[in-house]
This record gives structure tokens, C-alpha cells and sequence, in this order.
């Protein structure tokens, strides 16, 4: 199968400053034992792109899927380019695997291939011509809860709708990046009035939306497999659907506020 992922190179001795005040990690002292999980956001705090950022050989890269990765590029242009940063999508081959050798954020590299650990118990080999894309593995990770922002569903979800506070996306220590108000105000004060929910069809999922129970819900991120497809939906946290399923983990606020320790 085609990877419906690809990795971005950024180029220039400020990359990581440059990323640092644009995403939802803190960036500045990544190692190349980690690779942690990001999202970018529009000043309303939704997201217009998400991945993996990795350090290897002193330059930096970014699994994200391919289909958002243009226009995430041309949202940080002018801040790349203040920095004398470039960036560009590369040919190097991604794909994500059902090996599970490495916990989700962790990063091993030999001469030539790099191996991140993923959620779902997969794992992502960059630069491997011999590992092919498996959508049971992408199955497996969307089971887990997580999803990334494609280019169906920019500028959909805060980081909260799509659980990154609780699958490790967001550090809400670090300092501003854009968008950082809202979802600061979000984890501290409020409760998000809808997230994502797991949902399960024996079809192919297609389009940018799902109906359900006779309402349409937006498609985040779906994957389709010979035994069925799943997807990632946006809807209301209180929804009695018996055809969504919760993540698979409990909901949580991240930081000390005024709201219910327990959010579902």
C-alpha cells in the first residue's frame, strides 16, 4: 500500500526555534531518542496540522500524512522564512507497521533507517524501502484514540477534541506558540463540549463526513482495512450513540482549574 504519510525536512540552524513557537510541544531540547507528538494551530486553537517531529544526523523531520503537508507548509512559510529556515516534503519512504518494539514517542536510528514508536503498538520505519504502509497497523492506531489532521479535517478540532492533551501532544509548561490562549483557557477553566469518538463500519468510509443514527458527524482521521473501516468522528461528548466508541482511555484535565478532575 501507499503511505498516506511522508516526512518534512526543515533546513537552517533555527528550525527548532522557529517550530518552537508554533507548536503545541516543547521542541527546543528534542533528542533523538524522542520523538514526540505536535500539532500546529490556527489563533482560535484549531489544528491545520499535526505529526511527529524526529532529530537524527542533526536534522530535523516531521512524520505528518502527506495530503495536509503542502498547506501546513505554506501556514509556516512566512515564519520559516524570517529564520532563514526552508522546509520541504521529501521522497524518503514512511510507513507505519504493526512492530512493536519501541513505546509510543520513542525513537531508535541505525545508518539508514529510523524507527519511531507509535500508539496502537505500532511503529514507524522512515527510510526503509523494504517496510510497506499496513492499514491494520493505521487501524490499529485510530483504535487507540489517535489521529492526525488531514487535510479533510483542518482547522476541525482543538487539541482537546482530538485527546492530544492526553496522548501526549501538548505541554501546557512551555511558552506561547499560536493558538496557545484558547487551549490554555480550554484545559484550565472549560470543558470541551465535543471530541472525538471511534467509530466502526463494515464499508469503506469515504468523503469528509459520516452519517449516523441519521445525523452527520465530521470525519477526522479513518482507515480502511479488508475486514472494515474506522474512523475518528467529531461529535458531542454527552452523545448516547450506541454506534460511537469511547476512546480507550479516561479523560482527564492535564493542569490544576476549576473544572471536574474527571471530563469522561
Amino acid at each position: 500500500m501507499t503511505s498516506p504519510f511522508g516526512l518534512i525536512q526543515f533546513t537552517g540552524d533555527k528550525a527548532l526555534s522557529v517550530l518552537q513557537g508554533q507548536c503545541t510541544q516543547t521542541v527546543t531540547d528534542l533528542d533523538e531518542g524522542h520523538a514526540p507528538l505536535l500539532a500546529f494551530c490556527d489563533p482560535k486553537g484549531r489544528m491545520y496540522g499535526s505529526g511527529r517531529l524526529v532529530l537524527h544526523d542533526n536534522k530535523v523531520s516531521m512524520i505528518t500524512p502527506i495530503d495536509q503537508a503542502d498547506a501546513l507548509l505554506n501556514k509556516l512559510k512566512p515564519f520559516l522564512m524570517l529564520s532563514r529556515v526552508t522546509a520541504e516534503l521529501t521522497a524518503i519512504p514512511v510507513a507505519l507497521t504493526c512492530d512493536q518494539g519501541l513505546k509510543p514517542g520513542a525513537s531508535h536510528h541505525n545508518a539508514s533507517i529510523t524507527a519511531v514508536g507509535e500508539h496502537g503498538g505500532t511503529q514507524w520505519m522512515i527510510g526503509d524501502s523494504d517496510s510497506s504502509h499496513d492499514p491494520n497497523a493505521d487501524y490499529a492506531r485510530l483504535e487507540s484514540g489517535l489521529g492526525y489532521v488531514r487535510a479533510y479535517s483542518a482547522e476541525q478540532c482543538i487539541p482537546q477534541q482530538a485527546h492530544y492533551q492526553m496522548l501526549g501532544g501538548v505541554n501546557f509548561k512551555k511558552g506561547c506558540y499560536t493558538g496557545q490562549e484558547v487551549i490554555a483557557r480550554l484545559e484550565h477553566l472549560g470543558q470541551a463540549k465535543k471530541h472525538v469518538w471511534i467509530y466502526k463500519s463494515p464499508k469503506p468510509i469515504d468523503g469528509d463526513v459520516v452519517e449516523i443514527d441519521g445525523q452527520t458527524y465530521p470525519v477526522f482521521d479513518t482507515a480502511s482495512t479488508n475486514k472494515g473501516s474506522i474512523a475518528l468522528v467529531l461529535a458531542a461528548v454527552s452523545s448516547a450513540s450506541e454506534q460511537l466508541i469511547h476512546v480507550p482511555f479516561e479523560i482527564s484535565r492535564q493542569v490544576e482549574g476549576q473544572r471536574p478532575v474527571k471530563l469522561g
